[in-house]
């Protein structure tokens, strides 16, 4: 029952509006996104990297072409369903954004990661 409610919470941010209303400005709505990556990416960090077993990586953000514009990794003692939520949520705004604006990127595949080490207490992904 908890995966279910957490797969409906996950679908209802998906729909929430990424801007705060109708009249935003792009420069707003980047400044949006930019908190939401902040405070994704201050999570993603806040534990230190002791054994990469307990660390997975997932894409986030958008491309404007289309694909992940890159990858992150994030502890598994997390709360994971919402750390994922979160980049899930930055993720489709951030296209939303792209097409909103007519942004425009480069089209290179970016490579998934193959694997996570941790040096020096921080993590790092392997391409």
């Amino acid at each position: 029952m908890t995966n279910l409610k957490s797969l409906i919470i996950a679908i209802g941010l998906t729909f929430i509006s990424c801007s705060n209303d109708n009249w935003s400005t792009q420069k707003q709505e980047a400044q949006n996104l930019e908190k939401m990556q902040a405070e994704i990416l201050l999570l993603s960090t806040s534990t230190k990297c002791e054994n990469p077993a307990d660390w997975a990586f997932t894409s986030i953000g958008s491309k404007a072409c289309g694909g992940p514009a890159g990858f992150i990794a994030y502890s598994l003692k997390l709360n994971t369903t919402e750390f994922l939520t979160k980049v899930e949520k930055y993720t489709n705004c951030q296209k939303e954004f792209n097409t909103k604006w007519g942004v425009i990127s480069t089209c290179d595949v970016t490579p998934s990661p193959t694997s996570i080490e941790c040096l020096d207490g921080k993590v790092q992904l392997v391409y």
